[in-house]
């Protein structure tokens, strides 16, 4: 059993990626939980955070340093607390990636600082906390929170690659941010309390069906009708991106973003995507696409 449980911890962590599974994540439906009964770890080793995880945690601070050093270099400067005040907040996603970091902040202090200290509680919960520059700082977190976090900076880091616009990236981010908070059950560093923002709705960041041919028409009322077809009836189970052409120019539009399949015709710029002149796709969407000619009269064996 041992030689099984360590051959697959080995392959998820060389092909993670290709291993897809189950996001779990607690709720609370009443105030008073039940309260279940666990096995005794089998070593300390078992009650500590991954190594991978800490390690992963601590390069995405270091890769949003180093990424919003090269857009404005006096940041380099700068301490990690006025880094992140200094930060550009020109667009609601630059607004939540600013927490994003805020929040990684503190972890990272917990994991370098000789003071600092991260620990699994006897309740499950994650605890990272130091004293920095006379400052007490403390984050309880759940791991999928910690994972999460990891997630989002990769996801918006591989974002300045991807043709979607802004209003999809801030319903992407926006998610991702809701749902870190969602697992931070306390919180505490210079300022002591998250920045809270608005959540514009739920936004399904687990999956995105692609359809490259919306049926599209403009109604009298000045909003656009997409056809949804029998995918229409459920958008939290068919979470459906359009790609719409029109005049030349792509459009991404996610269903969130309809009201019973329409969208206002003011409200399409929005949602152009993120191409060149041609308005052509990264080629690695092509695999997203893929189509079988069809030939009239061969059988299909």
């Amino acid at each position: 059993m041992k030689q099984r449980q360590e051959m697959v911890a080995q392959y998820r962590a060389s092909f993670g990626e290709l291993c897809a599974r189950p996001e779990h994540r607690h709720i609370e439906p009443y105030t008073s939980p039940r309260r279940l009964n666990f096995a005794p770890p089998e070593t300390d080793a078992t009650r500590r955070i991954p190594g991978r995880l800490v390690l992963a945690l601590t390069s995405a601070y270091a890769l949003l340093a180093d990424w919003q050093e090269c857009r404005d270099p006096s940041l380099a400067e700068l301490g990690s607390w006025q880094r992140y005040l200094a930060l550009p907040r020109r667009s609601a996603t630059e607004k939540l990636i600013a927490e994003v970091f805020r929040i990684l902040r503190v972890f990272r202090a917990a994991a370098i600082q000789h003071n600092g200290a991260i620990e699994i509680r006897d309740d499950g919960l994650v605890r990272a906390s130091c004293t920095y520059n006379r400052c007490a700082l403390n984050l309880l977190i759940t791991q999928s929170g910690l994972e999460l976090l990891a997630a989002c900076v990769a996801g918006y880091l591989e974002s300045f690659d991807q043709p979607y616009s802004e209003a999809y990236q801030e319903l992407l981010f926006g998610q991702y941010y809701a749902d870190i908070v969602a697992e931070i059950r306390a919180f505490a560093d210079d300022d002591r309390v998250l920045f809270q923002f608005r959540h514009k709705g739920w936004f399904n960041r687990h999956l995105r069906l692609d359809c490259d041919n919306p049926r599209l028409r403009l109604e009298e009322d000045g909003h656009y009708c997409i056809d949804l077809g029998k995918y229409g009836e459920n958008a939290a189970r068919h979470p459906i991106d359009f790609y719409i052409t029109l005049d030349s120019r792509l459009y991404i539009v996610p269903v969130e973003a309809l009201k019973a399949g329409r969208l206002a015709a003011a409200e399409l710029a929005r949602w152009q995507a993120r191409t060149d002149a041609e308005a052509r796709l990264p080629d690695a969407f092509r695999l997203r696409f893929a189509h079988e000619k069809n030939v009239v009269g061969l059988p299909m064996t």
